[in-house]
């Protein structure tokens, strides 16, 4: 028996919700996540429709979403499709990545919208993975508090009703309060990159990243020191250890970089190196200025 026929009317908002195949995960890393917004900007760019809210998790995603001349459901698979290839590709799988057709609700009164605008930027709060609705740095967040995002640009992001006015601020921190969780005072920091860092460095550690560590067939760590490796003179147990000669450092960087880039924690990795945290974190940012 087929999916039953879903009403898609231009001009209306709708809350959608996608979840990763048997629960694993979407996004491994922060490109992930910016290669799935650029594909749905670019997508609905083309085809018509904005962007009103996001949330990107890690195995599932909220969005609001103003259906235009397209239907949203075309929009939808267009993008899903072509993100699902460009992720399986990444990791040498194959398969579907999301789960079924994405849950859709039209929004038809004010009250059901300002819900949806609090339930989806409280979904990391909800996860138990920040504190506040902006601790957490993959949800539109910004938009709505009038700072300025620097990880992405959206053309087709546009506010939704009762919330491009000047108090958009007071209407944002409204819908959160009502979703159980009160702001934090102005002393509070959003935003600047080392917090986010600091940030994501506790993120990883968290029963979520954990829960999928071993997930959608990644390379194990010793698998990608080994490729490190391979073809030079040194071993896997040479870059583990303390030596610091130039040639084993700059393998042992670029080892960690690649871990990092398959979806790794700066605290799993650094344990396996028995190295901190933040050398991980140094290593992947050597690692992305000399790939450019």
């Amino acid at each position: 028996m087929g999916y039953p026929v879903r009403a898609y009317v231009e001009g209306y908002w709708y809350h959608v919700c996608t979840r990763g195949q048997r629960e694993e995960p979407l996004f491994f890393s922060p490109e992930d996540r910016v290669t799935y917004l650029r594909l749905l900007d670019r997508t609905m760019d083309r085809l018509g429709g904005k962007i009103g809210s996001f949330c990107l998790m890690i195995n599932h995603l909220h969005l609001l979403l103003k259906m235009g001349g397209t239907s949203l459901g075309r929009v939808l698979k267009i993008a899903h499709s072509e993100y699902a290839r460009g992720f399986n590709k990444r990791r040498n799988i194959r398969g579907h990545l999301t789960q079924g057709r994405p849950v859709v609700k039209v929004i038809l009164d004010k009250r059901y919208l300002n819900n949806v605008v609090g339930y989806v930027h409280m979904n990391p709060v909800e996860a138990g993975i920040a504190d506040f609705a902006q601790d957490y740095k993959w949800s539109s967040w910004y938009w709505f508090l009038g700072i300025e995002c620097d990880w992405i640009n959206l053309d087709t992001w546009c506010y939704p009703p009762g919330f491009s006015s000047p108090n958009r601020v007071g209407a944002f921190k409204s819908c959160l309060r009502a979703c159980g969780s009160d702001m934090p005072g102005d002393e509070t920091y959003i935003g600047l990159e080392k917090e986010w860092n600091e940030f994501y460095q506790r993120r990883q550690e968290g029963r979520e990243a954990q829960a999928f560590q071993e997930k959608r067939g990644r390379k194990t760590m010793l698998t990608i020191a080994q490729e490190v490796v391979d073809g030079t003179e040194y071993t896997t147990e040479e870059i583990r250890g303390q030596s610091k000669k130039r040639p084993i450092s700059n393998l042992r960087r670029e080892a960690m970089a690649k871990m990092y880039e398959e979806g790794y924690g700066t605290s799993d990795i650094a344990r396996w190196f028995n190295r901190s945290p933040s050398t991980v974190s140094k290593a992947h940012n050597w690692w992305r200025e000399k790939s450019k």
